[in-house]
């Protein structure tokens, strides 16, 4: 019964989103909720569209010879023109546009998305993660599984850099399954630095003091729900750890928690972040986390699962869309209806 009533809401939605959607986001569907053939001539069209649609092409011309682009004027215009402050903005505007890019169907060899993914590792340290885009030198998990999720899809997975990036997650997996930001989210609960603002307390881990502690050795705190979520996001891009138990692991700890209060202040506290549909993943919602655990392999035999796919069931809307506002559908509510619909379409094979 549930397989059927999922495949009416596949068959519907899908049908109606590659009748009014850009060319980007009929080639996803196509491609990975219809499952046609690369060779299928509505593939075909559609790449032939991707590749002079617009707001690809602007994005492309907008970057700088170095593979970054110009900060925003309004982000700019928020903070002093300090060197620090300027890269951590370059940084993070690098990661949004790659992604833009990565979902515009840039296909893999591009040479400006090349120069730009070589920017962006030029940062990594020889722990193995990339350091940024904040400015306060502690290593960011989170925004590391974003940069791995962005280096797979453009397929640098036989890169050196790649596997170096994913030793350093896997190898700061902690005792419960997660993640956390080190440091920002245990170090910070030791009772000596509870009574600190977080800027002082970020001050003093720039200083020696940062040396006096292991996160590793801080099991006792619960890990970060959406850190956990946005490291999965990129280790699951590498096929072979996919079904890891390190992956595994983590999905069984982030499916654990669905629907709960993050136990972390700084990020995405709420468990209202749930159930809110939210483009991209780095604004962290059930939606990203359901596209996480099927492509994990979470499915019918756990389960944990038929409440979230209820509950992503129920969030359609009337006219077969998934949509985060009442405005006509944008490049980015068309991207939530394509992710729900990977989701269903996943665990709808292993009913």
């Amino acid at each position: 019964m549930l397989k059927t009533e999922i495949n009416r809401i596949i068959d519907e939605s899908a049908s109606r989103l590659i009748q009014s959607s850009s060319p980007s986001i009929r080639y996803w569907v196509l491609r990975q909720v219809m499952m046609k053939d690369r060779e299928d001539l509505a593939i075909q069209r559609a790449l032939v569209e991707c590749e002079r649609y617009p707001p690809r092409l602007r994005i492309l011309e907008g970057m700088n010879a170095d593979g970054t682009w110009p900060v925003p004027k309004a982000k700019e215009g928020r903070n002093p023109s300090q060197a620090r402050t300027y890269e951590c903005l370059t940084h993070a505007t690098m990661l949004k546009n790659l992604l833009r890019l990565l979902h515009f169907v840039t296909l893999p060899g591009d040479d400006r998305v090349n120069t730009s993914l070589e920017k962006l590792f030029s940062w990594q340290t020889k722990e193995g993660y990339i350091e940024g885009p904040m400015n306060n030198g502690l290593p960011q998990p989170h925004y590391n599984g974003y940069a791995l999720y962005l280096a797979e899809g453009f397929y640098m997975e036989e890169d050196p850099k790649l596997n170096r990036l994913a030793d350093w997650l896997m190898a700061t997996q902690r005792r419960d399954g997660g993640w956390t930001m080190p440091y920002v989210q245990d170090v910070r609960y030791l009772p000596e630095y509870r009574h600190l603002r977080m800027d002082e307390f970020i001050r003093l881990m720039q200083t020696d003091e940062r040396k006096m502690h292991d996160p590793m050795d801080l099991q006792d705190v619960p890990s970060c729900h959406w850190t956990t979520m946005m490291v999965l996001w990129g280790l699951n891009d590498k096929l072979q750890m996919r079904y890891s138990r390190c992956v595994q692991r983590g999905a069984d700890f982030l499916l654990g928690r669905f629907f709960q209060r993050n136990p972390h202040s700084n990020f995405y506290e709420s468990e209202r972040n749930w159930t809110a549909l939210k483009y991209p993943h780095n604004k962290c919602s059930g939606l990203a986390a359901l596209h996480v655990l099927t492509k994990a392999g979470k499915g019918p035999d756990d389960p944990r699962m038929e409440r979230p796919i209820r509950w992503l069931m129920d969030a359609r809307y009337r006219d077969g869309f998934w949509t985060d506002s009442d405005r006509p559908h944008t490049e980015a509510g068309q991207w939530l209806s394509t992710m729900a619909l990977y989701a269903l379409e996943r665990y709808a094979q292993r009913l």
